[in-house]
């Protein structure tokens, strides 16, 4: 039997598709289209303030930083957005990190794994894929970098 579940939202009981799924079918139907309403807005108002989008559209602001900071919405044009690197602190446009932060981040992570690479004996001699991550690619790309 699947586990159940309440929803984030609403506390509804349901049962999710996956374990990363937090809402229910009708709250995340809702949310999709809220975030619709929220691209639409910013299409035609790309210089739009967080105020005003909220104003508009009756987002939440908190659940506009949230698909900023998930990297789900790219709001690049606006000013000051209010968000800041969650390690130095630095003034970002979006995602957690600033760029800085994510090349240092990824390259302390790297570090890690060449050592643990080091410390395991290899089975068959050589790898195909190099585990690693490329958060400072993705936001560059995003932001045009």
């Amino acid at each position: 039997m699947a586990a159940l579940r309440n929803c984030a939202k609403c506390g509804k009981l349901f049962t999710p598709i996956s374990s990363s799924i937090k809402l229910c079918v009708q709250c995340e139907k809702d949310e999709q289209d809220q975030f619709n309403q929220v691209k639409e807005y910013l299409k035609e108002h790309a210089k739009a303030t967080v105020i005003e989008l909220t104003k508009a559209t009756g987002v939440e602001r908190k659940q506009i930083y949230e698909w900023v900071k998930s990297g789900r919405l790219d709001i690049a044009s606006v000013l000051d957005l209010g968000l800041s690197c969650e390690s130095c602190g630095k003034s970002i446009k979006s995602g957690r990190f600033c760029i800085e932060c994510a090349a240092r981040i990824e390259s302390d992570a790297r570090k890690v794994l060449a050592q643990q690479d080091r410390t395991k004996p290899t089975d068959s001699g050589s790898r195909k894929d190099r585990a690693g991550f490329h958060v400072a690619d993705s936001i560059r790309r995003r932001r045009g970098y």
